[in-house]
């Protein structure tokens, strides 16, 4: 990813969190989606990869997914990121290389989503089902991606992180208020989408690089 696209994502984020601190604004939700948006350009703007489709349905659901939950709608919010996760899914499946390096990553991740939905079950209440179906999804993700050839750093780090952001959501949300929630939750949010977009785009100009040597 070209340096402006990171400097511009970066601040625009810690504008957002900034902004948080105080009374909400009428455009807060256009505030933050603009880190998302920036992403979403820089992906658009690199050719010579495949998955560029799916890069960028991942986050415009994703942006979706914050201007409803912005708005307060929880389960329209769940499920614009459930089709968001899915679609980083597939790109992850379709860099399928079943790396036995990584097995004891997908272990931890799968332990830890069952642990997750043991714990978040008795406080669902009505809301049981799309909270589940969002950790099945998104455990998928984390798990799709460990077993992907994208490269740890960043792409693989930036599910996991996405998996740890989403968490803290439910975390606070179920279970008990976290300190600084929103920071915490928005902060590790913004860090996953960076790292997954330019895990991919750093791949792309490497393969490019490969291919006309």
């Amino acid at each position: 990813m070209k340096p402006i696209y990171s400097a511009l994502f970066f601040s625009f984020s810690i504008l957002y969190l900034v902004l948080d601190s105080f009374e909400p604004l009428t455009i807060s939700w256009l505030i933050k989606i603009l880190p998302i948006m920036i992403l979403a350009i820089a992906v658009a703007k690199t050719s010579g990869f495949s998955g560029k489709t799916l890069l960028l349905l991942a986050l415009l659901f994703s942006a979706i997914g914050d201007v409803l939950l912005e708005q307060g709608f929880f389960v329209p919010g769940i499920g614009a990121f459930l089709i968001a996760q899915l679609h980083y899914g597939v790109f992850f499946a379709s860099n399928w290389s079943s790396a036995k390096t990584r097995w004891p990553m997908s272990g931890l991740i799968l332990i830890f989503m069952l642990v997750m939905a043991f714990l978040l079950a008795p406080h669902l209440g009505e809301l049981k089902l799309p909270v589940f179906a969002y950790l099945v999804v998104i455990g998928a993700m984390g798990l799709l991606a460990s077993q992907s050839n994208m490269p740890l750093k960043w792409s693989v780090l930036g599910a996991f992180v996405f998996i740890l952001s989403d968490s803290f959501i439910a975390i606070d949300r179920f279970l008990h208020p976290l300190p600084l929630s929103s920071y915490l939750i928005m902060a590790s949010y913004y860090a996953a989408q960076w790292m997954i977009a330019q895990g991919a785009l750093n791949r792309c100009k490497s393969m490019r690089q490969l291919t006309s040597a």
